[in-house]
């Protein structure tokens, strides 16, 4: 009587799966990526209202503002700061003069600060959203369970690599800044045309100089977006993630500057006609209540402009949105790499 041998199992003849290197891991075409960022950020409303706070968080909040601020006049700086400043002529600083000193400090670092970690908190949560969409909508994006579970970074890690990127810009505008102030002084002191509003006076004044500013904060920027994605879902070190970030923006600047480029665009085409239609509706406004209208009138007058300033918020929010989500689905997946659990 022969024995037989027993049949081998499938996973015994099965070959061993090829593990895929870290540079040859899967990436969504470029074009996917836009259209994707779109899809995802229009089934979930929900990134539209992380995207708007993240913009405003951002510094978005004076631009959308603009419309309604009344810029200081030389004559009411003069009246405001003449006295607390005039004691440095004559003597030590005043105590006024001290306490506007602290107290515009202390301001300026608590809105830097609330603003960063708000941004922060908006971003964070905004991966999860596109990633849960992608998954929904199957497109090539990270598992949305990627985000969850103990040791994924959370806001705090991600305002202090937003923090980081703010480097690059603070130098960039400390070399810019006695170009400015002189710009600036020169218009408030001896303007030539007090129709036109200063910052768009100062930019005539300083173009390219405004124009190298805007570009460093844009390849900032797009590092650090870039570093954000490989933090969270990664979970790389914040040092570390910040670096890459920067890496990725020399060895891919095929993919990085057009996602970057893409988010700008996506940005500016609600911003710029919302901003403009708010501040050319609040002159209309404002010239109809200096007439004494009928309060119906007034009243009909606000609330259409109201819902006019409102809506391009709501645009500039999805604008927003894209332009984070493109950033999350640009980034490689490496699915057969194990994150690290820091």
């Amino acid at each position: 009587m022969t024995a037989t041998a027993p049949a081998a199992s499938p996973d015994a003849t099965r070959e061993p799966a090829a593990v895929v290197p870290i540079e040859a891991a899967a990436r969504v075409r470029w074009p996917s990526v836009v259209s994707g960022a779109v899809a995802v950020t229009l089934v979930r409303p929900l990134s539209w209202v992380l995207g708007l706070l993240g913009f405003l968080a951002g510094g978005g909040l004076a631009i959308v503002a603009w419309p309604i601020l009344v810029l200081p006049t030389p004559t009411g700086l003069q009246n405001a700061l003449g006295g607390p400043v005039s004691t440095l002529v004559f003597g030590a600083p005043s105590a006024r003069l001290f306490g506007l000193i602290v107290g515009a400090t202390a301001a300026a670092v608590v809105m830097l600060l609330a603003g960063v970690v708000a941004g922060a908190w908006a971003e964070r949560q905004g991966i999860a959203v596109t990633l849960e969409a992608a998954a929904d909508e199957g497109l090539d994006a990270a598992r949305p369970e990627t985000v969850r579970g103990r040791g994924v970074p959370g806001t705090a890690r991600v305002a202090l690599l937003r923090f980081l990127s703010l480097a690059p810009v603070a130098v960039a505008a400390a070399a810019a800044w006695q170009s400015v102030y002189e710009a600036t002084y020169r218009e408030l002191i001896l303007p030539v045309d007090l129709v036109t509003p200063l910052p768009f006076r100062v930019v005539a004044d300083v173009p390219w100089l405004l124009v190298g500013l805007a570009a460093v904060w844009l390849v900032s920027d797009a590092a650090a977006s870039v570093g954000v994605r490989r933090l969270v879902l990664e979970r790389r070190p914040v040092l570390v993630a910040w670096l890459l970030g920067w890496a990725d923006l020399v060895r891919r600047p095929r993919r990085v500057i057009p996602t970057a480029l893409f988010g700008l665009v996506v940005l500016l085409v609600p911003l710029v006609p919302s901003v403009l239609a708010a501040g050319v509706g609040w002159d209309r406004v404002r010239d109809l209540l200096t007439s004494d209208p009928e309060p119906w009138l007034a009243v009909g007058a606000i609330a259409l402009w109201v819902a006019v300033w409102l809506g391009g918020l709501v645009l500039v929010g999805v604008g927003a949105a894209i332009r984070a989500a493109a950033w999350t689905l640009e980034l490689p997946r490496r699915r057969d790499v194990t994150p690290s659990p820091r």
